[in-house]
């Protein structure tokens, strides 16, 4: 049963996918925590994984979240350096393996980032059409010059295009090592977000505040 729980968060979240940028956005969908399990003191160690078989996105977050972790006094360890590099979903570690892991480190809990959902919609944006006139207008039919009949009016025609938006549900969660329960969850939606090294930092920004609000509302 414990396993079930800790292990939900697991099962598919094996597409985490390079970021993509055109009109980019990221927030925070919804934010839970398990009021029974939640500690009066934070954990003071940790264990980082992105359950993802992309190796630059897999990295990027791991080395953000540390980094944020750490500067919290956390003594952190990520999975791509316990583990070693690897790609590709069939990879990733079994949840055996990291919960060993973890407990061989001394992580009091572990930290997972996953894509629960991803889905691109495409439409068309049509095109535009403007004429402008100003307000000489000439005596006969004929422009006298090239500045006479520029001056006089000009269409401006924008044709129109398809765009397709790219939106991935990210889902972190905090385990329990011993009792391997959940004790908090942060879904997180991105829309087009932009490369990897800008996407990664917005969203470890996002996670950071939306844990301490966590934390204080329930204290």
């Amino acid at each position: 049963m414990k396993s079930t729980k800790f292990f939900l968060a697991i099962a598919g979240f094996a597409s985490l996918t390079t970021f993509i940028s055109c009109e980019p956005s990221i927030k925070i969908i919804g934010a839970w925590i398990n009021k029974e399990q939640i500690k009066p003191t934070p954990y003071k160690s940790v264990f980082v994984i992105a359950l993802t078989g992309n190796l630059d996105v897999k990295n990027n977050l791991e080395t953000n979240i540390a980094e944020a972790a750490a500067a919290k006094g956390l003594t952190v360890n990520k999975s791509v350096s316990v583990f070693g590099p690897f790609s590709g979903k069939e990879s990733i570690p079994k949840k055996e393996k990291i919960l060993a892991t973890a407990t061989d480190l001394k992580c009091e809990a572990i930290f997972t980032i996953a894509l629960i959902d991803q889905h691109s919609e495409t439409k068309y944006v049509p095109g535009t059409s403007t004429t402008y006139y100003s307000s000489y207008y000439p005596q006969y039919g004929y422009y006298s010059n090239f500045g006479a009949y520029y001056d006089y009016s000009y269409s401006y025609y924008e044709p129109g295009y398809y765009q397709t938006d790219h939106t991935y549900v990210i889902q972190a969660s905090l385990f329990d090592t011993k009792s391997q329960l959940l004790v908090m969850s942060i879904e997180s939606k991105a829309t087009n977000p932009k490369e990897i090294q800008k996407s990664g930092k917005q969203y470890t920004q996002l996670l950071t505040d939306a844990i301490r609000q966590l934390r204080e509302e329930n204290k």
